[in-house]
């Protein structure tokens, strides 16, 4: 079945009916509109001499560099416009685009672990965010610069919502026009092109639970007419504040970590305060737990076998991090954006333009607590048999202890009496172009010189230096509960990291497009272009932090200077073939300073098969080298949750949710990725209000550049002995962790770096449907669907593996849709959209076991069931130059499908834990 859900069901088939029926109804409407496609066209076109002529105009369409008056072509693309950019609430270009049906996943501005604090970038058709190209304007921005560890993409929130004149998204795989790494395909921002008068609007918000409070305030003002004064220039300052939300205002599972009442287990951890310890017993070989105090309350006191493992005696105080501490379920982010673009016009065939951006993103992350794992190997060895806290009992005549097994007693601990330590990062992200354009007999031309670059302070607040701490801890100065006699110690050893990450573009390019000459069919139109740049990235890290001497966190790389510089030239031409029948040939070649050089090729056909039905189709080559954090030395430490095959089963658990330092970084040995992608499609046009389009897609790539399936890694580590990439570290297996059940010693240590991993190949189909339905008095209903159906998503985890089918699988949904459904009449109007992720498999990979039956919970291996949100919005415009609205997301507050995982209890990458949240906005114009 194309849906396999009753839920997706129903929901297309109540779309397609209302779709449907708005173009039977159309028919007999009073009074029609121009068609859909016109009317985009309208909203898109832009004259060199800023006039209104009668006769034909042409536009640019993303996609193509060749000024065509039909706004369709032969590539997909789907446009977002202004109202349906704002009339749910959103407040940022993360907040919209990541919920289009052809994105999946990606890096979400409300994540709280990580590296890029506050930042957020796409990953269409899940290929990765470094595969989706982001432009303003049809020009490239520089990349966020602190890399997601090794990802590098452009950051979204870099981009003022409140300057975005519409959104537009090429669809078909890389791009021969605007990059050839565009393998998922392209996503052009267009900023206002030019604004006269005064606007002002602010909003508020806030959520159910009564935080992520949110304050926004945005200011237009441009001056100057394009036709009389032949000049305009405006600027548009844009402010938002938003508070942080917290897991612990959440609902049920949202909230807590003892999963018990939701079928699962207790996931609170012996990481309590003030802490408990745990040894060997000499006699039984038990592991034998007490708590560090005796004021542990009842509902956290538990069997030390629940968390020990079966056979452990004692009791241990468990810690609930989303109740017992302040974790953000979202950050609190300050933004402060201005853009501003002027044009002059000296003559009516040229035009001056330029175009600044300044945008400053403030985003602070809290609630981590710092603890201690005190057993051999760690930084804080095994508790000392001097420390004041060590059992007295384990202490023998002799003065040596008592404890069985390695003779160590550990100690696991949450230091609430010391700051918790969080992630403050300042972006600031400029852009700066100046060009100018015009036109000669029947050829357009543009020059323009773009400096764009994105700077970030990365802090890390409350960090505790290593070596003073350890001392405290070796020599007993330091008392796990010792809350005020903690103070002094704190004072002199906590210190505040700064990361310091700079990157940055410069190019200058050239066009022209033209009608090169006529042939029986019509025009062929040619566009021929060149660009140059240099890229750059530079990490300047904290020394003490690359010396290691921040506790438990992870040693940072050295420093690094990257660059390259790019030499491209492309062209692209419109053939019609026949009257009804036109091609599109492109080619781009690119000369990298560390790459060579690469050639890539798009061809497309575009059949109008009647006025109301077309058939079209592309197929397209990508190149991308590895980024310029890909191919450094930039290798990083981290630490990871894993499940270690070796240490948990049946017997033993330790194993089952642990932490593993984790180093993973770049290869300066990586070769470039390259793919080739398909789409065939139609569009049908019955009348002109009800436009429905269907495009089928491939994506193949292979040398992908990746890391190795961690999981395959851990339970076939044979496999990849001698590979450079892997490198799996374990300490020797203790004789009491090998009588408790354990068959391997822990993970000291992961290393996987980049390596060109294997191939990925993808395919589905995009289903658009848009209808406008006229109700006369009533006044007008605008449905509208996308519809990504994700087909096959296969992927080899190393060169020599079979490809792999993970379409459906957790992290892949196979259907990922949004239903919008407006209503205008005077001055009001409501709208409502619906954003639906269809159910996956509990198994982000079907050929390994489900981890939750090994655990003992079979019943949780059903799949993560699906999720569908819907927003509301609406508004008033009835008073003079003002506009009221309002906006409820998630307007029947669903919780996101518990799925109990490392870090949280729901997928966090596709659904998110906010819950209802309401927002209103007032709009003003000075007229």
């Amino acid at each position: 079945m194309f849906l396999r859900e009753k839920t997706s069901v129903a929901l297309v088939r109540l779309a397609i009916g209302t779709l449907a029926g708005a173009g039977m109804f159309a028919q007999y409407a009073h009074a029609q509109d121009a068609s859909l496609a016109q009317k985009t066209e309208a909203s898109a076109k832009v004259n060199a001499d800023g006039t209104d002529n009668s006769g034909v105009h042409k536009v640019y369409v993303t996609g193509s560099n060749v000024r065509r008056i039909a706004l369709e072509s032969a590539s997909p693309v789907q446009i977002i416009t202004r109202e349906e950019l704002t009339r749910g609430g959103a407040t940022s270009l993360n907040e919209v685009l990541r919920t289009i049906s052809a994105n999946v996943g990606g890096i979400d501005e409300n994540r709280t672990n990580g590296f890029s604090a506050g930042a957020a970038g796409l990953n269409l058709r899940g290929f990765g965010s470094q595969a989706t190209l982001t432009l303003i304007n049809g020009r490239r921005l520089a990349p966020y610069a602190q890399p997601e560890f090794q990802t590098t993409f452009v950051d979204l929130n870099s981009i003022p919502v409140g300057a975005v004149e519409r959104i537009e998204i090429l669809k078909d795989g890389a791009s021969a026009i605007y990059g050839s790494e565009a393998m998922a395909g392209v996503v052009n921002i267009i900023l206002r092109d030019s604004f006269e008068g005064l606007e002002v609007g602010g909003s508020l918000g806030q959520s159910s639970r009564n935080d992520g409070e949110q304050k926004r305030a945005t200011v237009s003002f441009g001056k100057g007419s394009l036709v009389k004064d032949h000049f305009n220039a405006y600027a548009t300052l844009d402010v938002r504040q938003r508070d942080p939300m917290y897991l612990r205002k959440r609902d049920g599972y949202l909230s807590t970590q003892d999963l018990r009442a939701y079928g699962y287990k207790d996931n609170r951890s012996l990481y309590t305060y003030p802490g408990n310890i745990y040894w060997t017993d000499k006699a039984t070989g038990a592991l034998t737990s007490r708590t560090l105090d005796k004021n542990c309350p009842a509902d956290r006191l538990v069997p030390a076998n629940s968390v020990l493992g079966a056979g452990a005696l004692g009791q241990a105080c468990v810690f609930d991090d989303f109740q017992d501490s302040s974790i953000n379920s979202a950050g609190k982010t300050d933004r402060f954006g201005i853009t501003s673009r002027l044009t002059w016009q000296p003559t009516a065939s040229t035009t001056v333009f330029s175009e600044l951006m300044f945008n400053r993103n403030k985003a602070t992350v809290t609630g981590l607590l710092h603890w201690v794992a005190g057993q051999t190997g760690q930084p804080t060895p095994a508790l000392p048999i001097t420390h004041p806290q060590y059992p007295q009992e384990l202490i023998g005549p002799d003065g040596k202890t008592l404890a069985g097994g390695n003779g160590t007693v550990r100690v696991r601990a949450s230091l609430r009496d010391f700051p918790g330590q969080g992630q403050d990062n300042t972006t600031d992200f400029g852009r700066y172009l100046v060009g100018v354009k015009g036109d000669f007999h029947n050829w357009d031309w543009e020059t323009a010189l773009l400096q764009t670059n994105s700077k970030v302070v990365s802090r890390n607040t409350s960090a505790i230096l290593l070596t003073p701490f350890v001392n405290a801890y070796k020599n007993g100065t330091f008392i796990f509960g010792g809350g005020a006699a903690n103070q002094a110690l704190y004072d002199s050893i906590t210190a505040n990291s700064e990361n310091l990450f700079k990157s940055g573009l410069t190019q200058i390019d050239g066009k022209i497009s033209g009608e090169l000459f006529n042939l029986p069919a019509g025009a062929v139109g040619l566009a021929v272009g060149t660009e140059f740049r240099r890229e750059s990235l530079e990490t300047s890290p904290d020394p003490i932090a690359v010396e290691g001497e921040f506790y438990h966190q992870a040693q940072l790389p050295p420093g690094f200077s990257n660059s390259r510089r790019i030499a491209s030239i492309y062209a692209e031409s419109t053939i019609p073939l026949l009257k009804s029948l036109e091609a599109q040939v492109a080619v781009r070649h690119d000369h990298y300073s560390d790459y060579g050089n690469s050639t890539t090729p798009k061809v497309g056909l575009k059949w109008n098969v009647t006025p109301a039905f077309m058939v079209r189709g592309t197929y397209a080559e990508g190149f991308r080298a590895p980024t310029l954090v890909e191919n450094s030395t930039d290798v990083r430490n981290a630490f990871v949750s894993i499940r270690d095959p070796f240490r948990c089963n049946a017997q033993y658990k330790l194993g089952c949710t642990t932490s593993s330092p984790y180093q993973s970084g770049a290869n300066p040995e990586l070769k470039p990725e390259t793919a080739k992608s398909y789409t065939l499609g139609l569009a049908w046009e019955p009348s002109s209000s009800f436009l429905a389009t269907v495009d089928l897609w491939q994506i193949k790539r292979v040398n992908e550049i990746g890391t190795y399936d961690l999981t395959k890694v851990l339970a076939d580590p044979s496999r990849y002995a001698g590979d450079p990439a892997v490198a799996i570290t374990r300490a020797d297996l203790t004789a009491a962790d090998k009588a408790a059940g354990a068959t391997a010693g822990e993970i000291t240590n992961i290393k996987m770096l980049l390596t060109n991993v294997a191939v990925t190949q993808i395919r589905g189909v995009d289903l658009k449907l848009t209808g406008r339905i006229n109700m006369g008095e009533y006044g007008t209903l605008q449905p509208t669907l996308n519809v990504s159906h994700m087909q096959s998503f296969k992927n080899a985890p190393s060169p020599t593996d079979d490809l792999i089918e993970y379409a459906g699988t957790r992290g892949t949904p196979s259907v990922q849709a949004n239903l919008g459904l407006a209503w205008k009449k005077a001055a009001y109007a409501l709208s409502a959209d619906t954003v639906f992720v269809s159910k996956m498999a509990s198994v982000a990979d079907r050929t390994q076991p489900c981890g939750l039956e090994i655990e003992g919970y079979p019943e949780l291996c059903k799949g993560i069931p699906s999720f569908t949100v819907v927003n509301l919005g609406g508004s008033y415009s009835g008073f003079k130059n003002t506009k009221l609205s309002f906006a409820i997301q998630n307007a029947f507050d669903r919780k996101p499908p518990f799925h109990p995982n490392d870090s949280a209890n729901y997928y966090a990458p596709l659904h998110s834990a906010m819950g209802r949240y309401f927002q209103i906005t007032a709009d003003y114009s000075f007229k």
